[in-house]
């Protein structure tokens, strides 16, 4: 809103997670940017489907993301949050919309391409071993 009083053209980028989600603060932030048509914001929201204690639809089930920014005014894509290429694409599809914010909820997989990160229950914050990190940057590079 500060760019846009100033007559500025500067896009504002933010992160937030699924889990993070729940906190009111988010979507009063979204209320507002729909309301005052703030096309210079892009949001994007990591749905990785876990938060620090737990799988997010056990903790408070959100539904369809792209749904709820619609319902406030927002412009919204839902892509596949590991893909670089389709990350582009949402970014230059986002910048271009006028006359409201732009939301690009990213379907993600927490810990991807290290197996023994993917498919722990709780993986929001953990100590990795030495021999975890070897294991885990050998797999990526054989992804790659």
């Amino acid at each position: 809103m500060g760019f846009k009083l100033r007559g500025m053209d500067n896009k504002v980028y933010c992160i937030v997670g699924d889990g993070e989600c729940n906190e009111g603060q988010v979507w009063e932030a979204a209320l507002f940017a729909g309301h005052r048509e703030l096309d210079n914001l892009t949001l994007f929201v990591d749905v990785n489907n876990k938060q620090l204690d737990g799988y997010t639809d056990e903790i408070c089930k959100m539904g369809d993301f792209t749904d709820k920014f619609e319902a406030f005014g927002w412009d919204t894509q839902c892509i596949d949050g590991h893909d670089t290429a389709a990350i582009l694409e949402a970014i230059e599809k986002a910048d271009a919309v006028k006359g409201k914010p732009s939301v690009i909820v990213l379907n993600t997989v927490k810990g991807k391409g290290a197996a023994f990160i993917e498919d722990m229950y709780l993986n929001h914050h953990i100590n990795v071993k030495p021999e975890d990190i070897d294991n885990a940057v050998a797999e990526l590079e054989k992804a790659l």
